[in-house]
């Protein structure tokens, strides 16, 4: 199922370009730059919504693995924590 973000955005996405374009019909620079903000607001929140519906996914995936098979969930979290760990290490 599709995130309610990933609808709204485009949406909003789509709102943004229609308020452009009239925008340029009418002549009016401040529609204009309105109708980029919605756009860029719009394709935000539908990546938003796209990476939430990402990690929901991943996260019943494991939920369901690490019922069946726990040493290769628990080698997982062990990698995620050493390259975790990596990245956030003072140097």
């Amino acid at each position: 199922m599709v995130d309610k973000n990933v609808v709204e955005g485009t949406v909003e996405n789509i709102g943004g370009k229609v308020e452009e374009a009239a925008g340029y019909i009418a002549g009016d620079p401040g529609a204009r730059v309105e109708g980029k903000v919605r756009q860029m607001a719009g394709k935000a929140q539908a990546a938003y919504g796209k990476a939430s519906d990402t990690v929901s996914r991943t996260a019943d995936r494991l939920q369901g693995a690490t019922s069946h098979q726990p040493l290769p969930a628990l080698l997982f979290a062990g990698m995620i924590g050493f390259v975790l760990g990596r990245l956030t290490a003072a140097k």
